[in-house]
């Protein structure tokens, strides 16, 4: 009995179908599906008569025919979940479908490839490039900081030196003030004492022609 069966799976084997399905083998799927629930693919080439494999049955009922598939645009929160779950379990889409109600693994594929990956590289690109740009900014203002501040110094330096240019000249303004006022004050001690010396001779010459009348006088008397 065992080999007879063995033999008959070994004949349905050598006359399995390939390629797209038809509408007759979608409903043979479904009435075993229903009949004997999802997952019993061992016997569905003899209880339903398919020539297909038990992997093209399963793959067919889960990404084509199953009743809760969920078709039309992933969502955001679809989006943020397939990245977090690839992020841990990788490229094992069968894992990832099975925590993402209604979506099949062959449609979480399709997706990751065709977009989602893209978007991701993308977005990696720009920050990177934006962390390169943060980076050359930072260096930029460093190098300005640095040229203002020898700038600065600079300037500081030159403004000493202008002042002290100008407390030197500053200085000798005044102490050429100085001198010239002293020599002023000396002048003028000069002329007075001579204007004095000049008083005392005109007295004396005074004393003098009034003697000089007096003896005149005497003589006459």
């Amino acid at each position: 009995m065992k080999r007879r069966e063995r033999e008959d799976h070994h004949h349905s084997n050598t006359a399995l179908r390939k390629g797209t399905w038809s509408e007759e083998e979608d409903r043979l799927l479904r009435e075993y599906v229903d009949k004997y629930g999802q997952g019993n693919w061992k016997h569905i080439t003899s209880k339903t008569g398919l020539r297909r494999c038990r992997k093209s049955c399963r793959l067919r009922w889960l990404n084509y025919l199953r009743p809760d598939i969920k078709r039309g645009s992933f969502g955001v929160d679809e989006d943020d979940l397939i990245i977090r779950l690839h992020r841990l379990l990788g490229n094992r889409w069968t894992l990832i479908a099975g925590r993402i109600p209604g979506r099949t693994s062959n449609d979480i594929k399709n997706y990751w490839n065709t977009y989602l990956s893209k978007k991701i590289q993308s977005e990696a690109d720009k920050s990177a490039g934006l962390v390169k740009h943060n980076t050359c900014t930072s260096a930029v203002h460093s190098e300005t900081l640095g040229s203002e501040f020898e700038t600065c110094s600079e300037q500081k330096q030159g403004d000493e030196e202008e002042e002290d240019t100008v407390s030197f000249w500053r200085r000798l303004l005044l102490e050429g003030e100085y001198r010239e006022l002293d020599l002023r004050v000396k002048n003028k001690e000069i002329l007075q004492v001579e204007h004095e010396e000049e008083d005392d001779d005109d007295l004396f010459q005074g004393l003098d022609d009034l003697l000089h009348d007096v003896d005149i006088l005497d003589c006459f008397a």
